[in-house]
Parts: C-alpha cells; sequence; structure tokens
C-alpha cells in the first residue's frame, strides 16, 4: 500500500470522522472479512489534507494481499477482496503492510476481484510460491513476475466463486474446474 503510517503521524485519527479517509491495515481483517474501525494502537483513518490525500485511492473493488507473513502460518499468500461497498468513504488509505491489485490506481470490476482473490488464495498458487521464495516476505515484485489468468479468465473464476463458501477445500474445487 501506499501510506507509510509513521510518515503521515500528524493525520492519524483513531475514529473515522466525516473529513477522513479509512486507512486500513492487516489486523482489520479477520477470517477474510474487513473489521473497520477496529480498536488498535494504529489509527483508523487519515485526516483528508493535501499532504495525505496524494497517498489515497478511490473507493471501488480491490485485492489486498498481506505483505508479512510468519513461517508457522500455514499459506503465505493470503489475499482479501475488497469490496466496493464495504466502505462509505470517497478515498480509502492502504497502509505499506499491504500489497494492492488495482487497475490504474483505481479498483476493478467485483467479478475480476473476486477471482483474482480466489487465485491468490488458491493452495496451488501458494505451493508454487513458496518454490521461488523461501522467505516471509510477499513483495511487489514477486507478485508481478508471476504468471496470473487472463482477465477474462478471473472474471469467470469470479462469477462462480461469488455463491461459494470462502474456505480453502471450496477456493481449490473452483480452481481445479476452471480452465486456467
Amino acid at each position: 500500500g501506499p501510506v507509510v503510517d509513521f510518515r503521515l503521524k500528524e493525520y492519524w485519527l483513531g475514529e473515522p470522522a466525516e473529513d477522513a479517509a479509512p486507512l486500513l491495515y492487516p489486523h482489520h481483517f479477520s477470517g477474510g472479512t474487513l473489521c473497520w474501525p477496529k480498536p488498535h494502537k494504529k489509527p483508523n483513518a487519515l485526516q483528508l489534507s493535501p499532504d495525505a490525500g496524494k497517498w489515497l485511492m478511490p473507493r471501488g473493488h480491490y485485492v489486498l494481499v498481506k505483505r508479512f507473513s510468519a513461517k508457522e502460518e500455514r499459506r503465505r499468500l493470503v489475499a482479501y477482496h475488497l469490496p466496493y461497498e464495504a466502505l462509505d468513504a470517497a478515498h480509502i488509505g492502504f497502509e505499506n503492510h499491504w500489497n494492492v491489485f488495482h487497475i490504474g490506481k483505481h479498483g476493478m470490476d467485483e467479478d475480476t476481484a473476486k477471482g483474482l482473490t480466489t487465485f491468490l488464495n488458491s493452495t496451488v498458487l501458494d505451493e508454487h510460491f513458496r518454490v521461488f521464495s523461501g522467505h516471509t516476505q510477499v513483495n511487489a515484485t514477486d507478485l508481478r513476475n508471476m504468471r496470473y489468468p487472463s482477465r477474462e479468465q478471473l472474471r469467470k473464476l469470479g462469477q462462480r466463486a461469488k455463491d461459494q463458501p470462502n474456505d480453502q477445500a471450496s477456493i481449490d474445487r473452483l480452481i481445479e474446474k476452471q480452465e486456467l
């Protein structure tokens, strides 16, 4: 994510406000679901200003991948779909502990976002990622260098994933059935 929080400390807000943008950290997602705002030592929002505004993205469908995982975690690649309707704000701040998938610094259509999230959360991709990445950091270059299904394939996967449970077995079944 583009927001390096300590550089914008003067704009931190513990609670949402009308003249502020949500600031999302990995701790705001629990069990694949957004839990915002959330009491924490980190801020929940950024006061809108020209300094902070240049680091924000417009509301939309985004795919977020945690940049850090513990070696003990079951998966290295952990992706979340942030739906357009999840936050009622014109702009959103993504803290630097995220890798953010976007199209031209804007969100993407819902089906593509859901399909990309499903693809990134698959066991087969996680196992592939572990082959070439022995560390617990998932950096943007690693993600850029991976091969992805076409946008149309991701849309179709997203359409199929919409009404499915978000558990690992369901995700892996969808990937096996999809021609990628």
